[in-house]
């Protein structure tokens, strides 16, 4: 009788998870946008809108935290008032 032996086999090696590449500021498309990115449109590009995708914060004046702080001052400029009373 012969005994056979077992053979040891190694597990195969896990493929690394890879997180999706990120677009570039100013290159999101609309559905890539999340909560408190920046929605200022920049580019088209063949023939799609592309957004600015920078990071943004609620506050007062940016209630829904809907633009970058650069591109803030752009959509909201204040108002200029008169001397008149």
């Amino acid at each position: 009788m012969v005994a056979t032996r077992a053979r040891r086999q190694l597990a195969p090696e896990a493929s690394p998870v890879l997180a999706p590449a990120r677009p570039e500021f100013g290159a999101y498309r609309v559905e890539q946008l999340g909560f408190c990115q920046c929605r200022y449109p920049g580019a088209l590009v063949r023939g799609e809108h592309r957004f600015c995708g920078r990071p943004t914060t609620v506050s007062r004046t940016n209630k829904h935290g809907s633009w970058c702080d650069e591109h803030m001052a752009v959509v909201f400029a204040p108002l200029q008032r008169s001397g008149r009373g």
